[in-house]
């Protein structure tokens, strides 16, 4: 099996361009990860115009939608997405066993799905444990992150710990801590990528969540399962939905995580693992195998292991 790859560039109309592009080309099917959420119907109405079997991953779409594809697009093989609820909840449960109990929260757009949900998981559990959310700003991108860390921590000097919610922000909410002189406060932050990492590693950032990305690993396999005549249903019968629960990074594992997750042409995850769902090389795979791969081998931990770093 060959593919091809096109970038949205952030432009949601682009997104839907490529699809049609690609369905012009014949493509025999789709892996579509559509970050604008209102472009995912309209794509799954260009696959299924076209006959075209398509999957998604890591932008899946709003629950709402995706019930829609079950229910009118045969087309659809199902979506695979990171749980972004509970990436900010273990975060928010590992800042409570450090001690916490106050909060602020930084992150990128409100209505951004992948935001919204982190916020929620995050203050969600934070508050479940007995913790108080003083502060939440939202930066239209990393540019805005200096001003806004800078007033909402200039009004909550006394905050025992800050969630970042991406990357993009980590720079401006450390500056902004250090030029207002402010100490002790433990930061902590989802999507560990190769640039963020060196924060765990100096003790900058305290923890941070990491495999937000193995949803695009996973994601094919449904698809080559339903060009080789053997679709994924879950118990209902439909086209499933599968989260893969995010994993704490911390200075224990932030080295092995970085030769394993981000160094260049990185495959985190096993050709035996990725071979074990797919139909041409496990006849017997089904739903409830990628809920045991999924629990059983496709955590942080348990991909480092296996890699024997």
């Amino acid at each position: 099996m060959t593919d091809d790859r096109a970038s949205d560039d952030n432009n949601a109309d682009k997104e839907l361009q490529n699809i049609q592009n690609f369905i012009s080309a014949g493509v025999d099917g789709l892996c579509i990860q559509g970050a604008g959420a209102t472009t995912v119907p309209q794509m799954g109405t260009e696959a299924k115009n076209a006959k075209v079997p398509f999957v998604l991953s890591i932008f899946t779409g709003t629950e709402d939608v995706r019930a829609e594809l079950v229910k009118s697009n045969e087309y659809y093989m199902g979506a695979v997405a990171s749980d972004l609820q509970a990436d900010g909840r273990i975060l928010a449960e590992k800042a409570l066993a450090d001690g916490c109990k106050t909060a602020c929260i930084i992150g990128g757009n409100i209505g951004d799905l992948n935001m919204d949900n982190r916020s929620k998981g995050f203050t969600d559990g934070f508050k479940a444990g007995g913790g108080t959310i003083l502060a939440e700003e939202r930066c239209t991108d990393n540019s805005g992150a200096l001003a806004k860390a800078s007033s909402m921590l200039s009004a909550n000097k006394e905050v025992n710990c800050i969630y970042i919610m991406v990357g993009d922000y980590v720079e401006g909410t450390l500056t902004a801590l250090d030029t207002l002189g402010i100490e002790g406060v433990k930061c902590y932050l989802s999507a560990v990528n190769g640039g963020s990492a060196k924060y765990i590693a100096d003790g900058q950032i305290v923890a941070g969540s990491g495999g937000t990305t193995l949803s695009c690993t996973v994601a094919p396999t449904l698809l080559m399962n339903a060009l080789d005549g053997h679709p994924i249903k879950d118990t209902n019968g439909q086209a499933p939905f599968f989260q893969i629960p995010t994993s704490l990074v911390t200075k224990d594992n932030v080295d092995a995580y970085v030769k394993v997750f981000c160094a260049e042409g990185a495959h985190p995850v096993s050709a035996d693992v990725l071979k074990s769902l797919c139909y041409r090389y496990n006849p017997q795979v089904t739903y409830q195998t990628y809920v045991d791969t999924i629990k059983n081998d496709l955590t942080v931990d348990a991909i480092i292991k296996a890699s024997g770093k």
